[in-house]
This record gives structure tokens, sequence and C-alpha cells, in this order.
């Protein structure tokens, strides 16, 4: 019977831990080869945390060579993302749950937390580097008690490998498709005997890229990224662990990756070819996807990017029966587009683009020690959050929007220009306590209370004529509690409970339009799970299971279209966000671990995730008010599936050989909102089987491998995006690569 209830319940999956697997000194396994996480701000065996968590630790990172957020989400259920051209420009979904506001914002409230060593970095970055980690948490549903704010769909916790008593290091090269090297290395120096130790991690990548610019002048593909942190650790004290840490990241592409679809959205139909919407593109001497996957006709040259920096400083002071941790942070971002910006060969528009953004916050935390009766915690956080943009977009020699006065003459004349400067001021208490009522049973309550205060100042304009300005403040509140009941059958069966809620904070428009409130409502959703994590075959079999319901209330939504004004002729922007009355989202997820011998290990996750607009009668796409109740959320795709089987072996006395299989499968989705006006390819993404093979050698000193990714070549792509395309939209596509390793460690 215990089992069968396991197989209807649900959360936490350690998905890719197995117990062989070394975790840190600090937090590594249990006795029994549990991971232990942190996903409660405590060290606790993964098998005891009641919470829907993917614990992917530094072994598995390695063994599937993760490089970036695509490659642990294919580890995780109920999870995708989207891509917007660069590799740092991602937005995530966990169970359907997505941040659907401009991703150009000054400040943006995510749908997601995400933390490197307890420091909130969702300002700077989705996708930072996978360098020297101890291991990556995924938190699916509702975190805020401790993850906080615009934590609605999850939480992503990123715990690094932290300075350590000897000396030590590692180097890696890498050579795959495209021309693609990549370096990395780590470096541990103790300074002071029990003291003070140092240890400085980094990669740089340069690739010439998949995408060929067929234009003479145009510009390329080529890319580089570097990255870097450097972190001491301080332990004056007994019981006194003080940690700083220094991170930065670069990275710069010449061109977005994309190619053209053919499909013309209304304003760029109307101004290129005087026609409707549709598949009425210009082929431009490449062609569209799926026959063209890897060429483009940009007659500028683009440069995209973004670099981020981040300084944070955690201490944690044991003494006795609590611990008080203070965690205090600064980072700094910039995004950027320069250059062609109509994707073809014509001279149309190109743009300049700079966001900075700018992130202060600090965490006070006390919090019991041991295994208690109650085991609490309580805190309080204050943080600010700035953004400032300067974007214009300017006629090119061919622009066919020239005004009268400047009739083919009107090159480097700014189209449409933007300035503005937002700032959010927030702060929270929060309070958790597990009521250990006997050795099976415990019951836990958390609460959060949150206030928000924001401003927004913009100018837009075209042709240099000032088309609007805003100026508006607001302010916000929400208590988001949480109750959690958990039930041990037997030692390895947990089962629980799960009533949780979470807030994303409301703002204030950007854009005077009609159809938008001056200010858009908070978000808040109410997630309610069953859970069941267990043990068979004398624990070589590890199954957990989720099942869910989510309730999604005043779900913010991006307006974003252009247009051009029946009176004055400018073209205008319309940049806004809409709160739609409500989604649901409900489906079930679960994870298996099964060592088959210790040669053999097999693992997997499987998601099925049902999320769909329950009222949205207004919604404005691309202009038009349409009637969206029903339909499908953005970037939730019904079915995720994953695989995994690895074979090891020695091969000498000194050296093993392995083999690694891996498989991910993600079912349709609707790849933008404008999928809710264009009911057709290029806005609903088609499912994917994508196929990896890995193979190497290695000693305790040295790693050697070869891989292939995408084996089979499936083409996909998981956004499609719009600038002010003359071929239409485009798609980031799927591409095959073929590379090896050679790492060595001292």
């Amino acid at each position: 019977m215990a089992t069968l209830l396991a197989a209807f319940a649900a959360p936490a999956t350690a998905q890719q831990a197995t117990q062989d697997e070394t975790v840190s000194e600090a937090s590594g396994e249990t006795p029994g080869g549990d991971i232990v996480v942190t996903a409660q701000r405590r060290a606790e065996s993964i098998q005891d945390v009641p919470i829907a968590i993917t614990a992917i630790t530094a072994q598995t990172l390695r063994d599937q060579n993760v490089q970036s957020v695509e490659d642990y989400f294919a580890l995780t259920p109920n999870v995708s993302f989207q891509s917007n051209g660069s590799r740092d420009r991602k937005d995530l979904s966990i169970r359907g749950i997505s941040n659907q506001l401009n991703p150009y914002a000054d400040v943006r409230q995510g749908s997601y937390a995400f933390y490197i060593d307890e420091f909130n970095v969702a300002a700077a970055t989705s996708n930072p580097q996978i360098v020297d980690l101890e291991r990556i948490e995924v938190l699916r549903g509702p975190q805020g008690t401790y993850f906080g704010r615009n934590s609605v769909g999850g939480a992503i916790n990123i715990i690094t490998k932290k300075p350590v008593n000897h000396f030590e290091g590692e180097i890696e090269l890498g050579y795959s498709s495209f021309d693609t090297k990549r370096a990395q290395g780590v470096l541990n120096v103790p300074v002071i005997d029990g003291v003070l130790a140092l240890r400085a991690s980094g990669q740089y990548e340069a690739s010439d890229g998949y995408i060929k610019n067929i234009y003479p002048i145009g510009g390329g593909n080529d890319s580089k990224f570097y990255t870097g942190r450097i972190q001491a650790r301080l332990t004056p004290l007994d019981g006194l662990t003080w940690d700083f840490a220094y991170s930065y990241s670069d990275e710069a592409t010449g061109m977005r990756n994309g190619v053209p679809t053919g499909f013309v959205t209304a304003t760029w139909a109307s101004v290129y070819y005087g026609r409707t919407a549709g598949l009425i593109g210009d082929p431009d001497g490449v062609g569209f996807f799926p026959d063209n996957t890897d060429r483009v006709n940009f007659n500028r040259p683009q440069r995209v990017g973004s670099k981020y920096q981040y300084y944070s400083t955690r201490a944690v002071w044991d003494v006795g029966l609590a611990s008080i941790t203070a965690v205090v942070g600064h980072l700094k971002s910039d995004v950027f587009n320069y250059g062609d910006v109509d994707g073809g060969s014509r001279d149309f528009f190109y743009e300049n683009l700079k966001l900075t953004r700018k992130s202060t916050s600090g965490e006070l935390r006390l919090q019991s020690n041991g295994t208690n009766f109650l085991d609490w915690s309580l805190g309080a956080s204050v943080g600010r959050d700035t953004g400032v943009t300067g974007q214009q977009t300017f006629h090119g020699a061919d622009s066919p929007l020239c005004p009268a006065a400047r009739a083919n003459d009107c090159e480097g004349l700014a189209v449409t220009g933007l300035i503005s400067d937002s700032a959010t001021k927030y702060m929270a208490i929060f309070a958790q306590g597990t009521f250990n009522l006997t050795e099976r049973f415990s019951a836990t309550v958390g609460g959060r209370y949150s206030f928000e205060k924001t401003r927004n100042y913009a100018e837009n304009r075209s042709n240099d004529i000032l088309t609007a300005v805003n100026n508006r403040s607001a302010a916000f509140e929400d208590i988001s509690p949480k109750l959690t009941l958990s039930y041990k059958l037997r030692r390895d069966l947990l089962l629980f409970a799960t009533a949780s809620r979470g807030f994303k904070s409301g703002g204030t428009q950007t854009s005077n339009n009609v159809n938008l409130a001056n200010d858009f409502r908070p978000e808040t959703l109410w997630n309610y799970e069953l859970g069941s994590k267990f043990d068979l075959f004398d624990r070589r079999l590890r199954v957990d299971v989720t099942g869910f319901y989510m309730k999604w209330n005043d779900v913010q939504q991006t307006i974003r279209f252009q247009y051009i004004d029946p009176v004055t002729g400018l073209l205008r922007g319309v940049s806004g966000i809409a709160n739609a009355a409500a989604a649901d989202s409900y489906g079930v997820e679960g994870s298996f671990d099964l060592r088959v011998s210790d040669a053999i290990k097999l693992s997997g996750n499987a998601g099925y995730n049902e999320s769909k607009f329950k009222d949205y009668r207004n919604a404005l796409i691309d202009g038009v008010v349409i009637d969206i109740t029903g339909r499908p959320l953005v970037n939730a795709p019904k079915f995720t599936l994953g695989a995994q089987a690895q074979y090891k072996r020695p091969i000498t006395d000194r050296i093993d050989g392995f083999a690694r299989a891996e498989w991910s499968y993600r079912s349709e989705m609707l790849s933008t909102p404008l999928a809710y006006r264009y009911t057709v390819y290029p806005f609903v993404s088609p499912g994917y089987h994508n196929v990896n093979l890995r193979a190497g050698l290695e000693n305790d000193r040295l790693r050697a491998t070869v891989f292939v990714e995408n084996l089979f070549k499936a083409r996909y792509f998981a956004n499609a995006y719009e600038k002010a395309f003359y071929s239409g939209v485009q798609v980031e596509p799927s591409y095959r690569v073929i590379g090896g390793t050679l790492g060595y460690k001292f």
C-alpha cells in the first residue's frame, strides 16, 4: 500500500545523484549516500526534504558536460526555456510558470528566483557560468519563505565549491564544431593554515559560430565568452565562517543567433510589403527555416552581448543552539544590441541599445541548530534594484519610413527612441518553523511579509519628436504563507503535502495606451502538492514523484508592438503590462535513479503539465484584442522527458573507461505571445527528441572525453523573436556539435 501511495504522490528529485557521487566537505552526502542540499537554508538529506527539488551534483555536471541552463534543464522535469538570440538571454519556465514581461525592461520582476551562494543574481543573468560548482538545485513551486520575492514558479539555487585548506587545482581544454575553443581552470591556495584560503576559477570560450552571413561586409556570428570568480574563506574563530566572492562575466557575439522564417507580422508586413501578416517574407538569398538553418544576409555588422559582475559576502556564526547568517551583495549588468536590426541585405534600419541594471541586497537570518522538537528560523531582507535604458532605432539608407521632409535623406535619423530610468525598493521579514511532533510526523509553518515601492520615468520619441512621457510610482505589499505536512511511513519512504503562496510585485506602465491601466497588479499563486520520495531494492533504486495544482491570479503579460500612427505617420511603440484574470497549472512529475550494478547506472525524469488561461478575454496581442481564455501558456510544454545511461569499468589497473547516452524530449509549445494571434508556425514550436553520446578515459588526475550532441541533427527551436525583420521573425535553430575535452587535476 505504501508503494502504491507513493506512485500517486510527489516531489523532490535528486535526479542525477548516485550513491558514489561526492558533493563537498561541508555538505556532501549522508553516510547512506543521500545528497545533502540547502533548499531550506540548512544542510539536509534530499530524501528528507519535503520539497520538489532536483539536485545535480558536481559529478553529474562533469559527466554530462553541463555548460549552460539548457543542459541541466534536460535533467529536470516540467521545465523549459526560451532563447532570445544569445547565450545569456534565456527566459525560464518552471511548471508552466514563466516570466512574460519585456526582457529589456529597466527593472524586471521575475517569476523564479536565481541565487548563487544565497545572493540573488536574477537581475543580472539566467545562465551563469558552470565552472567549479558543487551542485545546482532546481526547486519547483513557490519558494517565498526563503527565496523571497518573485519566486512564484520556483527557484534555482547554485552552490559553488568553496576554498579549502589544501593546495589543489585543475585545467581543462576543449575543442568542438565551428572552431570552438574552450579553456577553464581552478586554483585553490591555503594562505594561512586553518584561517584563510583563496580559490579562483575561470573559463574562456571563442567560436566562429554556426551561422554564416553571406553579405560581404555584414559581419559574422563569431563569439567570445569569458568569466572568472575569486573567493576567499576566512575562519578566524571557532564557529565563524566568512566567505567573500567576486565574479565577472563578459559575452559578445558578432550577431544574434537566428535565421529567418518568412512569417512577417502585421506592422512590418505593411511597412515592407504593403500586405497583411503571413508567410510573405523575401527569401533574400538565404531562404527560410527549416530549409535554411545556418545562413543570414545582414548588410550591417552587429554586436550583441552582456556583461555582469557582482560582489558578495556571506558570514555564518554558529553560537551553539543557533546560527546567525548574514548575506550582502551588489551586482551590475550591461545588456547591449548594436547594428543591423532589419535582418536583411537592404539598409532599412539599425539600432543602438544599452540597458544597465544594478541591484544591492542584504539578508540577516537566525536559525536553530540540530534537530529539535521545533526547528525554527527567522530573518529579514532589504534591497534596491535600478535600471537605465537608452535605445534608438535609426533609419538606414533604404528606409521605407522616411518622413516627407527628409525624403531619401533620412539615414541616421532616429525613427524611434527611448530613455528610461526605473527603481524598486523592497523589504521583507520571514519565519519558518518545523514541529517534529513524532519521529515520523512533522508539520512546517512559514510565512513572508513583503513590501515594494517602484517608480518609472520614460521618454519616447519618433523621428526626434517627443511622443510620450511617463513618470509614475506605485507600492505593493503581501503576506505569503506556507504549510507542509510530512510523514515517514518507514525510514526510506517519505510522504508530504504542501500548500504555499507565491507573490510577484506589480508596477507601473511605460506606455500611454487606452487599453492599458496606469498600473499593473501583483501576481499571486497558490500551489498545492502531494509528494513522495522512496528507495527500493536495498537503496539501489530511488524514486521521486510529485503531483501539483497551481492557481495563478492576475497573471502579468507583456504588451509589446509597434504601429504606424494614422494621424502623424510616425512609427509608435507600445510596451506595457496587462493582468490576465487567472491561469491554472497542474500536472505530475517524477524521476528515478537506478544503480543496476557498480558499472551500470540509469536515471530519468518525466513531467506532464497542463497550463492554460482560465480567464483572459481582452488580451492585446500585436495591436489586436483577442479572447485567449482556455489557451495554453507560453513556454509551457505538456510533456518533458529525459533518460540517461552510463557504463563505467576499469580498462587497466589505473584507468577507467566510460560511455554515456542521453535522451531528452520536449513536446510542442507556444514560443511567444504572438502565437495567440498567429496560431501557426513559427509561433508554435514543434516537439523534438535530442540524443547525445559521450565516452572517455579517466583516472584520479587525467580525464579525456569525446562527445556528439544532437546526434541525429534534430531540427528544433525554443523561441520565435521579432525585431524589424524584413524576411520574417527569426528562430534560433538547433545544431549538432562534435568535440572533445582533456582535463588534468593537481
